[in-house]
């Protein structure tokens, strides 16, 4: 009869053991042991890069808690998984048009800093053109003086006639270059405006492009970069390793049982923002200790025991 108890008694705490267990188990079950599961080759990462993106985001959690929270295990059945669906490919587009966007920019730019650079040539030529103007005038004046002068004492002496002759030829000259100058002037208005047109049509089409980009790709999204599941988590699109290691530290924090908390600069907001960080915020730390304590607890220490206990079954 003791036998009969002592067994019921064993067995009450079994279930009552094996009840608890099954029910607490998404509660912070760590450690918690991952590998790295299928990537899809399109995605532009190795297996050694997405190790150590994993590491890393291991470590925002760990340094946190001061716990071993993650441990990798190539024979675990919890996998970081990549795949490839339209929503990478959307990411592939954008990166691509904002590329392409970028070359406009510097294009515009360039073409810009041309006519600028054009402008101030012009300037300094059209300050050479007016001084040699004023010089030519101010000769042609004192020439038109000589000559009336001796016109009216009728006629020059040789000498003076010959410097005279000679003088008309200087101004002839000034004349030509000048002419010249003029020329080279217009030359220079005509490929500032002709790269003026070119430069506006260049930016209409580049704020066409911008407007058409902001449409498609501007409104803010959910947090579709990736998913927890039981035994996965799986990641669908990342355009840097950065964007990458904030979803897997968003991920990881699911798998410890962390739900989303307000604040867009946190780590477990529901959305990617620009303000998207890769350091818990006090919002994330007070998130994960109401989930598994600031410590570990005896709760904790038994999972941890029979997690270990079922694995060496197994």
């Amino acid at each position: 009869m003791r036998a009969i108890f002592i067994f019921a008694f064993i067995f009450a705490v079994v279930f009552a053991t094996s009840n608890w267990y099954v029910n607490t188990a998404s509660v912070c079950p760590t450690p918690i042991t991952y590998s790295v599961g299928n990537l899809d080759p399109r995605f532009p990462i190795s297996d050694d890069e997405i190790k150590a993106v994993a590491t890393k985001a291991e470590a925002v959690w760990e340094t946190a808690s001061l716990r071993d929270l993650f441990v990798y295990d190539e024979q675990s059945d919890f996998t970081i998984n990549l795949i490839y669906d339209e929503r990478q490919q959307r990411t592939v587009t954008e990166e691509e048009w904002r590329i392409r966007l970028d070359e406009m920019q510097k294009e515009h730019q360039a073409l810009i800093t041309q006519i600028e650079g054009l402008g101030v040539r012009y300037q300094s030529d059209v300050a050479s053109y007016d001084n040699k103007r004023e010089e030519y005038e101010a000769k042609l004046v004192a020439y038109n003086a000589q000559v009336e002068k001796y016109n009216k004492a009728g006629g020059a002496p040789p000498d003076v006639f010959s410097a005279l002759q000679e003088e008309a030829e200087n101004l002839n000259k000034m004349q030509r270059e000048m002419l010249e100058l003029e020329k080279k002037l217009n030359q220079q208005v005509d490929i500032v405006n002709k790269l003026g047109e070119e430069g506006n049509a260049k930016i209409a089409v580049y704020n066409s492009e911008v407007v058409e980009y902001n449409e498609v790709f501007g409104a803010l999204e959910t947090f579709t970069q990736g998913d927890y599941e039981r035994e996965r988590i799986n990641i669908y699109k990342f355009s840097s390793i950065d964007e990458l290691t904030r979803v897997i530290i968003h991920e990881f924090g699911h798998a410890l049982g962390v739900g989303h908390v307000e604040g867009e600069d946190s780590v477990m907001y529901y959305l990617m923002t620009e303000k998207s960080s890769s350091v818990l915020s006090a919002e994330d730390i007070s998130a994960l200790t109401a989930i598994c304590g600031s410590t570990d607890t005896a709760q904790a220490k038994l999972r941890q025991l029979i997690r270990k206990l079922l694995k060496n079954f197994n």
